[in-house]
């Protein structure tokens, strides 16, 4: 209950105030009619002395207003001043980004993991209230960095990664894995400190239990960014059924296909360190890598509700990472607090030296002969 600035916190024994001004007035006449007057002296003044406002009520009148205060006081008044917290729309992202020996091959310039990191990173300065991870794979994967408001130290981090053997040792493309694993990030980013944090196993075993069950949180938005050149070849775990997961917990999947959609000569890095094509020893010939498996990219991301783009050139990644940084956000209610200094203590002192103002007239002023 507010009143002109002043907060209760226990507003009830303020219903005690409506009942002190009629209690007041019979207890008055009931004292009076109890006490005879003999009138002595000028018939005037004693009327004056005598009526309903006169001294004697006086002593009455400091004890209610005694009973006032406490009643006050226990309504716990308190002042301060209303503090409401701006909560701007938040999405938490979590990039998982492939990065496999074939993505260092050159139909995106100068190279696709270049490409992507460089893209990335103009596109981590475009996003706005958005909360940042960062996963990358390739036969194994690992996360570069849990979730964050702070881009700069993502983008340095980004900045930071090789493709394998360098970042992961182990070539591959394991996508399921990859997916899971940032799911269970975007799933602990969300609890509070001393919850107990998810871990993959747990992840998998809930989602076993219930697969049907849709278990996000009300207003919840969470997105994984999937960047990826090639089909899935080496995941323990299913990347549809990732998807469904992801699903299940409310979050979705925005893939993106890198390079070309046709088979283009394969690189690899040489004992030296140097970029160097292979020769496929069944025909001969250049070895080709395989194109981006979109049919698997475009399913997972028809399962969480995301979407599915191709970039066969350094123009459509822009574009594409472009479209993706206009992600919805979810809406965060703003919440309203008061920040309160306790005033039942300055009632409380009122009432003291009322109450000794009340016993320092009965015993002077206002002494009443036996």
């Amino acid at each position: 209950m507010d009143f002109q600035g002043i907060h209760f916190a226990n507003p009830i024994w303020l219903m005690g105030l409506l009942a002190l001004p009629v209690l007041t007035i019979i207890t008055i006449i009931i004292s009076r009619a109890k006490h005879s007057t003999f009138s002595l002296g000028n018939p005037r003044l004693v009327e004056m002395a005598s009526g309903l406002f006169s001294v004697q009520v006086i002593p009455w009148f400091l004890r209610f207003l005694v009973i006032a205060l406490c009643l006050i006081a226990a309504a716990r008044p308190q002042s301060g001043q209303k503090r409401v917290e701006e909560k701007k729309p938040v999405t938490d992202l979590f990039v998982a980004l492939d990065v496999s020996g074939s993505m260092i091959t050159p139909d995106l310039k100068p190279n696709r993991i270049t490409a992507a990191k460089k893209l990335l990173s103009e596109f981590l300065d475009k996003v706005q209230d958005v909360r940042v991870g960062l996963t990358i794979f390739a036969r194994i994967s690992f996360t570069q960095c849990p979730l964050t408001t702070d881009v700069a130290v993502v983008k340095q981090l980004l900045a930071n990664v090789q493709p394998a053997p360098y970042s992961i040792k182990l070539d591959g493309t394991a996508i399921g894995d990859a997916l899971v694993s940032c799911l269970g990030r975007l799933e602990n980013g969300t609890k509070l400190s001393g919850e107990k944090k998810e871990t993959v196993p747990s992840l998998l075993a809930r989602f076993a239990d219930k697969p049907q069950e849709t278990d996000k949180a009300e207003g919840n938005h969470q997105v994984i960014l999937l960047l990826t050149d090639g089909g899935d070849n080496a995941s323990r775990i299913n990347p549809l059924t990732a998807a469904q997961i992801a699903a299940s917990r409310g979050v979705k999947i925005y893939t993106v296909g890198i390079g070309s959609l046709t088979p283009v000569p394969a690189v690899f890095i040489g004992p030296n360190g140097q970029l160097t094509q292979g020769i496929d020893r069944r025909t001969g010939r250049i070895a080709m890598s395989d194109p981006v498996e979109m049919g698997l990219l475009k399913e997972i991301a028809r399962i969480t509700g995301g979407k599915s783009y191709s970039a066969e050139n350094n123009k459509s990644l822009q574009e594409i990472l472009d479209d993706v940084a206009k992600l919805e956000k979810r809406d965060v209610t703003v919440t309203t607090h008061w920040e309160y200094d306790e005033l039942a203590s300055y009632f409380l002192i009122a009432a003291f030296f009322i109450l000794a103002l009340d016993l320092l007239l009965e015993v002077s002023v206002l002494r009443t002969l036996p």
